[in-house]
């Protein structure tokens, strides 16, 4: 919300109240200016100033017939197929574009696709030296915002070119997400930076340019896609603070760090031995039964463990009538009486699940990491249940 009420203009209402120092009133309540502040704070991206929400679309009936995608080069430019042979496909594809034409070469750069930006371009005019352009794309930013704004860049330098107005364009990128979401049309632009593309192309066309942006694939040795890619990675060392990021990336930002700091603060237990500091995919079984299973199972509090019904009261005994103690008889293996069926016991080391655990794992004996997949967790814990009905009941154990 603080995101979105700097992203507004001046005098709006929602940003003057998100900019407004209010007193609290209450010690042990916040409001969301100060939650939102707090949260920006935490994830390094207070004082990094907000784009201007996009607030009007751009027409859509403006002639765009000036303005072509290519965003594909047949099945040769598979990632499967060797560089030598994409970079042929697209080799192919140039040779078909305008040759008398100032060329951009632009590519985008992202630390670990979340990082502090950059974008860099190569311009070849038809009759001129080549011209190259960095520029930071922001302290957060996507790989696909780095890419637009690369070519953003490399479009406003290209119209500043001398003797150059009116001549075609022919931008190269190997981001296909940049160049499907341009594709859509100006109208359909959701962010300041794809309306402030579309309006540097319409700008360029109505001067009498043709412009072709054209997918090319990336890392195949294609010279000007090579020197675009160490262009970009050169801009994302620049300076990055005065840079303005959208609110959706500053959104997701604070979401990726709250994520981290949720994930660092697990208690160590039997789930952190088991996923470590990563949450589980949606479990996708064929009933909630086992899906229910599999979440108790790796949560250390399964229902159908004697230990565990043992612990919380639900199985007393004459002698024990609730305790944690492992070693306790009454938290006994049904099946095995060897130790406790607690979830490692169950998944990992019960004997009476050596077969199932050869059969999913190649292996008798079981390691945490193999509890991540649900199919071994959904097949071993209806062989034990299974196991159990047929040979352990509350009576044997007495």
């Amino acid at each position: 919300m603080v995101g979105l009420a700097a992203s507004l203009p001046e005098g709006d209402p929602l940003r003057t109240v998100g900019e407004a120092v209010v007193p609290r009133r209450l010690r042990t309540t916040e409001g969301w200016r100060e939650v939102g502040l707090a949260a920006l704070s935490a994830a390094g991206a207070k004082d990094i100033p907000v784009e201007t929400r996009l607030h009007h679309s751009l027409p859509p009936w403006t002639d765009s017939t000036a303005v072509q995608f290519h965003l594909d080069l047949g099945p040769r430019a598979s990632r499967a197929i060797s560089a030598e042979t994409r970079r042929a496909a697209a080799e192919e594809r140039i040779r078909e574009l305008p040759p008398e034409a100032v060329w951009v070469w632009s590519d985008g750069s992202a630390e670990g696709g979340v990082e502090n930006g950059g974008g860099g371009a190569l311009l070849r005019p038809p009759n001129g030296d080549d011209l190259e352009v960095r520029v930071p794309a922001g302290r957060f930013c996507s790989s696909t915002r780095a890419e637009l704004t690369a070519l953003l860049a490399a479009l406003e330098a290209a119209a500043e070119l001398p003797g150059c107005r009116g001549v075609p364009v022919v931008a190269c990128l190997d981001s296909k997400a940049a160049l499907l979401l341009l594709a859509g049309g100006a109208a359909a632009q959701a962010s300041t930076l794809g309306a402030r593309l579309w309006a540097q192309l319409r700008r360029m066309t109505a001067d009498g340019s043709t412009v072709t942006l054209q997918w090319v694939p990336a890392h195949c040795g294609l010279a000007g896609n090579e020197r675009a890619d160490a262009l970009a990675k050169e801009a994302a060392a620049l300076p990055q603070q005065s840079t303005p990021v959208d609110v959706r990336t500053l959104t997701r930002a604070v979401a990726r760090h709250s994520k981290r700091k949720w994930q660092a603060d697990w208690p160590a237990g039997w789930y952190r031995t088991v996923m470590g500091d990563r949450a589980p995919a949606p479990v996708r079984t064929a009933t909630r039964e086992e899906a229910v299973d599999i979440h108790q199972l790796r949560s250390g509090h399964w229902a159908r463990s004697e230990q565990y019904l043992h612990r919380i009261g639900r199985r007393p005994t004459p002698e024990c009538a609730q305790c944690d103690d492992k070693e306790c008889p009454a938290g006994r293996c049904l099946v095995c009486s060897e130790a406790a069926d607690t979830p490692a016991h169950v998944l990992l080391e019960c004997p009476c699940l050596y077969g199932p655990r050869l059969r999913a794992l190649g292996n008798i004996i079981g390691a945490a990491h193999d509890v991540r997949r649900d199919d071994v967790v959904a097949a071993l814990a209806a062989g034990y249940m299974a196991h159990k009905s047929r040979s352990a009941t509350l009576p044997l154990r007495r």
